[in-house]
């Protein structure tokens, strides 16, 4: 693992009311990503999504503190013009949506959240969303209306090859995260088909143990440069082009 160099995408800190018996603290979670020799994680906290936005910002930056290094924020995102003027002040080089009734009751439809993807879009932040949060066609809808957004979607499942290839091949700033392709095999069959410049290496930790997503990385038949770009390569270049524009 340290010569891929893993950033992992899809990692979440900090306590959790609906998975508190599985969330840990920024201590234990450099514990855990020091056990599975990941060098660094993009990392959102559970209060900004099930809770507060602000509140787990503030939460967030407390937390990051504890290895500014290796804890890489994807700060909470409302399209509201107060929280994106306190969000610029973080400089953010990427945020994390939770959309949906059962998080912030917000629609990922650009007539709501449109003033949210056009500051991303000017300033080149990566948008990260999982995939249980938005529907295909309105992450199509997003792709075609935000063209100059990167947006990142977490835990595609393993039966959505249908709907990945035309959104990579329509869409040249989207990209989604191995954290599901665990299928027998499944990494080598679609870097085959599509190729690997656009999959980003995610674990769903602590939720799951990123063992699972990290072994199928080190054992695939792919090349280095393949397997180098997906621990941690692709997501490095997005987040310095975002820091680039703050």
């Amino acid at each position: 693992m340290a010569a891929l160099n893993v950033f992992d995408a899809n990692v979440r800190v900090g306590h959790s009311g609906i998975h508190g018996q599985l969330a840990l603290e920024a201590g234990e979670l450099l514990e855990e990503i020091n056990h599975f020799g990941i060098e660094q994680v993009l990392v959102s906290h559970f209060t900004a999504e099930e809770y507060d936005a602000e509140e787990g910002n503030r939460a967030l930056a407390r937390d990051i503190e504890k290895s500014p290094d290796r804890f890489i924020p994807a700060w909470g995102a409302l399209p509201d013009k107060a929280f994106l003027e306190r969000l610029a002040r973080r400089k953010p080089a990427a945020v994390r949506f939770s959309f949906g009734l059962k998080k912030h009751n917000l629609s990922y439809a650009p007539l709501y959240s449109g003033p949210l993807y056009e500051y991303l879009e000017e300033h080149s932040i990566l948008a990260v969303i999982a995939r249980e949060d938005i529907e295909w066609d309105g992450l199509a809808q997003l792709l075609q209306n935000f063209p100059r957004v990167s947006f990142l979607l977490l835990e595609t499942g393993y039966r959505a090859e249908r709907y990945l290839g035309p959104l990579l091949k329509s869409f040249p700033r989207f990209y989604f995260d191995s954290s599901t392709l665990l299928a027998h095999r499944q990494l080598e069959s679609f870097v085959e088909q599509f190729g690997y410049e656009r999959i980003v290496f995610g674990s769903r930790s602590p939720l799951y143990t990123p063992g699972a997503a990290l072994a199928v990385l080190a054992t695939a038949r792919i090349s280095d440069d393949a397997k180098r770009a997906i621990a941690g390569g692709t997501l490095r270049r997005l987040l310095r082009t975002a820091s680039s524009e703050t």
